[in-house]
């Protein structure tokens, strides 16, 4: 029998402790029903297919790391409820990962390694609520005497500490493990880099700010891009203008964070010339805190140059909204690069085509301004007798144009007289 016949024999049939033949039985049923049976071409044998197999042929085309991810997940859960042993867990996960990934033997290991910790990490809250039970109850009985009966039982201090709580426990911990082996390497830099400043970002951009090789930035636009958020290009515009001192600063009074000093803007983004002064600074800034994604920045500045180019001057603000809405997505998603180009067809039609909802709902809210401002004008041509259109009609007011006032014309004002 081959190492292979084995691992699928000891994943697939759980050994029994006591020998019970019901129990032996009833494992077999279970055998069955997490195997599925299909025949081969051109024999009438059938042969069986192992969990992620037979996932990957119910899904088709989907990935296989779905497939998996729900293989591995439905595992997780039925030990979380007792179904299965802990041996019988990892010894399933492991097969089932090496069947998914049989030409990545690390990336097995990694994701191995990382499920083990969910497992291990329940088991260590199962056996601390246990701990902590058995406490309670010892608390609530009755103590024995040790000849102490006198002496004042010592209070242990309540510590106001607040309790972290167990990540292994997040409902999205298990997904994260599986996209985690499809991410980039320079995706997978940036996440563990964001989640070492998160710890404690204030001390993070401290320590930036008073390093020598830190380029001239905003404050507060520092504070986006070690949080991973999108940069406000109109801000970088107006402090690369500014003579002052327009940084935000942040007091905190308990747990209550006071933001003051920040001045308005003073300039805004408004050509190509413009947001390529304010990129520039930006990825300097960006590469600082994240030196791998160079390549990604200066391949992004590319593409948006020759697209300032393939657009008329006359249309270049949609061009920097469109800008706006790939930086505001990116910095809502985790998963996502400033080249994934094509993941921004949506917003690029949106934003710059003529039938986007974007551009059409800018065109109606700005012909719905121009209307109002010219409604509070004085029609010339009503009060010169010419004008044929009734006052529901006309863009103007029917008013003097003298003195504003209705029921008589310019020529005819009291004032004149």
């Amino acid at each position: 029998m081959s190492g292979n016949d084995i691992s699928a024999s000891s994943v697939d049939t759980p050994i029994s402790a006591t020998g019970n033949n019901s129990n032996n039985h009833q494992n077999d049923e279970t055998h069955q029903q997490r195997q599925s049976v299909i025949p081969e071409r051109g024999s009438g044998e059938r042969r069986s297919m192992s969990p992620v197999q037979g996932v990957n042929s119910m899904l088709g085309s989907f990935p296989a790391a779905v497939a998996t991810q729900a293989v591995c997940s439905k595992m997780v859960d039925d030990f979380r409820s007792s179904k299965i042993s802990k041996g019988t867990t990892l010894s399933r996960i492991h097969t089932t990962l090496v069947d998914a990934l049989p030409e990545d033997l690390s990336a097995v290991e990694d994701s191995f390694t990382r499920y083990l910790s969910i497992v291990e990490d329940h088991e260590c809250h199962l056996a601390q609520a246990k701990q902590c039970g058995n406490k309670r109850s010892v608390d609530n009985g009755e103590h024995q005497d040790d000849g102490d009966e006198g002496e004042p039982e010592s209070e242990s201090p309540i510590s106001t500490k607040r309790t972290k709580p167990n990540d292994s426990q997040y409902p999205w911990i298990v997904s994260d493990f599986i996209r985690n082996i499809t991410l980039s390497p320079s995706l997978t830099a940036t996440l563990d880099l964001l989640k070492l400043y998160a710890i404690d970002l204030k001390d993070m951009k401290r320590s930036l700010v008073n390093s020598p090789s830190c380029p001239e930035f905003p404050d507060s636009e520092w504070t986006n891009i070690l949080a991973g958020r999108a940069v406000n290009l109109d801000a970088v515009l107006s402090g690369y203008y500014s003579t002052s001192n327009n940084d935000e600063r942040v007091e905190s009074i308990g747990e209550v964070e006071i933001k003051f000093g920040t001045v308005a803007l003073t300039k805004v983004v408004s050509s190509a010339g413009e947001w390529t002064i304010s990129w520039n600074r930006t990825s300097c800034a960006t590469s600082t805190a994240f030196p791998h994604r160079a390549g990604e920045l200066a391949d992004y500045v590319e593409y948006m140059v020759r697209l300032f180019a393939a657009t008329d001057i006359h249309f270049h603000d949609r061009v920097i909204l469109f800008d706006k809405a790939v930086r505001r997505r990116i910095g809502s998603h985790r998963d996502l690069e400033l080249t994934d180009f094509n993941k921004f067809a949506d917003l690029k039609a949106a934003h710059m085509d003529s039938t986007g909802a974007a551009v059409v709902q800018r065109a109606s809210l700005a012909t719905k301004s121009q209307s109002s401002r010219k409604k509070q004008e004085a029609c010339n041509q009503w009060n010169d007798n010419l004008c044929l259109l009734d006052s529901s009609q006309c863009r103007r007011l029917h008013v003097c144009n003298k003195c504003s006032k209705g029921r008589h014309k310019g020529p005819d004002c009291p004032s004149l007289q």
